[in-house]
C-alpha cells in the first residue's frame, strides 16, 4: 500500500491511500489580488476505463494564513504508523449548496475584465523548493508576476512516483492559457518528500 501524506507547517491535512483513487493531486495556488497568502488542495477520484460511474472526493481544502505556508508531501509505503483519512464528495462538504449546473468555465468576458482589474493586495510573494533529489531553490516573483502555483499530480499509470511542478505566472497567461515561468519540473518517488514554501 503506497500513503500520499500532506502536511502544512508540520500538521497532518490529508493523507490517501493511493490504491483507492486513480488520479490524486494536491496544489498550492496564491496570487497577489487575495487576502490570503494562497490555497491547499487535494482532491482525487477514480475514473473507470470502461465508463463506469466516477468519483471525485475531497481530501484538504484549506487556506494558508499568516506570515509563511509551507506544504510538505511525501509517498510511503505501509508500515505506517498513521491512518488514512477519508476523502468527500463536494455534497458531503457542501450539503446546503445547489448542484452546480454551468458545464463550460470558459471566462465571459465581464468575467476576464473583473479578474484583470482586481487591485494587487500585497507588493510581493516569496517561494522556496526543497526538492526528493535535496536541491533547494528559493526566489521572489518578477515584475510580470502576480501569482504562483505548485502540483503534485499521481496517476495510476505511474504507480510509483507522482509528477511535480512549480511555476510563476500572470492574468493574462492564466486566461490565454499559456504557460508563465517555469521554477521545477520532476518526479517525487516512494520514500521521498518534496516540500513547497511560500510567504510576502
Amino acid at each position: 500500500m503506497t500513503i500520499m501524506v500532506v502536511t502544512v507547517d508540520g500538521v497532518q491535512a490529508a493523507a490517501v491511500d493511493l490504491a483507492q483513487v486513480d488520479m490524486l493531486a494536491v496544489h498550492v495556488n496564491g496570487d497577489l489580488t487575495r487576502p490570503g497568502l494562497a490555497n491547499l488542495s487535494c482532491h482525487g477520484g477514480t475514473y473507470p476505463p470502461d465508463g463506469g460511474e466516477s468519483t471525485f472526493r475531497i481530501w484538504a481544502e484549506q487556506d494558508l494564513d499568516g506570515p509563511a505556508g509551507t506544504v510538505t508531501v511525501t509517498m510511503l509505503e505501509q508500515p505506517w504508523a498513521g491512518t488514512p483519512t477519508q476523502g468527500k464528495t463536494v455534497a458531503e462538504l457542501f450539503p446546503d449548496e445547489p448542484p452546480c449546473e454551468r458545464t463550460d468555465f470558459t471566462p465571459t468576458a465581464a468575467e476576464r475584465e473583473e479578474l484583470r482589474s482586481r487591485p494587487r493586495l500585497r507588493d510581493a510573494f516569496s517561494w522556496s523548493l526543497h526538492a526528493p533529489d535535496g536541491a533547494r531553490l528559493q526566489g521572489r516573483n518578477g515584475p510580470d508576476d502576480d501569482s504562483f502555483g505548485f502540483s503534485v499530480v499521481w496517476t495510476g499509470d505511474l504507480p510509483h512516483a507522482a509528477r511535480v511542478n512549480a511555476y510563476t505566472t500572470n492574468i493574462d497567461n492564466v486566461l490565454a492559457r499559456s504557460e508563465g515561468t517555469e521554477l521545477y519540473r520532476g518526479r517525487l518517488a516512494v520514500g521521498e518528500s518534496v516540500t513547497f514554501g511560500c510567504g510576502e
